[in-house]
């Protein structure tokens, strides 16, 4: 019964984001069309290539989540499975992406302990680091956009502190989780410093592929690509959201009205979406076209 109710708020919720975005379009077509105007070609190219490089460097968590469990895999088979996977997000049910792994993983015979972990693993590494990255990004920008959330950031001393501190305590709390759930396969200092730049990598290209929608030398790159890494969060823990679908444009909304229009933000938010969901079909499609759909491990196939 619980399951149907998700399921029904999931269809209920996903209708009226299309019908609400549709409505909104319709009533300010206008002023859309001037802002469709300011986005070139190049521009829209782009986008869609730093979005696959975020992609493409997402994928690998995937492989570096395994490798903590000791399961060694390809990068190929690691973008493939994430790829895929990462379609499921926009069915209106359950945590069909994050159920699709699982089930790869436990067709690859790796026991529900270890596929479990992993999981929890990569998806920790993805939402701390969208987290810290997003509020930094925010912090270096300018002091009001997070001023008009709270009073405490309005003091320009408490936020140089929390834009340094927090990176610093995000570093130490990854050490302190790997030393002490992982006994035996523990970071080295290469595997670790190259854990973090591919976080950064995700999150940077995430973020201009975002900005890159906007205008020409709007001049709130840095804001933008907060901006993006927040209201990621707050779409992928919105379990009723098939894809964050709705949320992540509300509260980028919400965050970027400091810099630009509301129907600016709405209408640029919706833009890259767009590219969002046509770049994860082509990776989907592409990757299982090209490496299939990787449900046993490579040495099975050879037996």
């Amino acid at each position: 019964m619980r399951n149907k109710i998700l399921n029904v708020l999931k269809w209920v919720w996903f209708v009226a984001v299309i019908l609400g975005a549709g409505y909104y379009f319709y009533k300010n077509y206008q002023k859309i069309s001037v802002y469709l105007e300011t986005i070139s070609a190049w521009r829209i190219a782009l986008s869609f290539v730093f979005l696959f490089l975020g992609k493409f460097a997402l994928s690998d968590l995937t492989r570096l989540s395994l490798k903590k469990i000791d399961v060694d895999l390809d990068y190929k088979d690691a973008l493939t499975i994430t790829s895929v996977t990462q379609l499921g997000k926009y069915l209106p049910g359950g945590i069909w992406h994050v159920a699709g792994k699982f089930g790869i993983y436990k067709a690859r015979k790796i026991t529900t302990k270890k596929s479990t972990g992993a999981i929890i693993f990569e998806n920790m590494w993805l939402l701390s680091s969208a987290l810290v990255i997003g509020a930094t990004c925010l912090l270096i920008s300018s002091q009001d956009v997070l001023c008009d959330f709270n009073n405490v950031f309005c003091n320009s001393m408490t936020n140089r502190v929390i834009m340094i501190g927090l990176p610093i305590l995000w570093v130490i709390a990854l050490i302190l989780v790997d030393y002490f759930i992982f006994k035996t396969k523990r970071y080295t200092i290469k595997d670790f410093l190259f854990l973090v730049v591919e976080m950064l990598v995700i999150w940077v290209s995430f973020g201009i592929s975002f900005w890159l929608v906007f205008p020409l030398h709007s001049g709130f790159e840095m804001a933008i690509t907060g901006a993006f890494s927040i209201s990621w969060v707050a779409g992928y823990v919105a379990f009723f959201a098939p894809g964050g679908i709705g949320i992540r444009e509300y509260l980028l909304t919400v965050i970027l009205t400091a810099y630009f229009s509301s129907s600016e933000v709405a209408t640029y938010a919706t833009i890259h979406r767009l590219i969002w969901v046509i770049g994860e079909i082509i990776l989907g499609a592409g990757s299982t076209l090209l490496f299939g759909i990787p449900m046993i491990a490579p040495e099975e196939e050879t037996e």
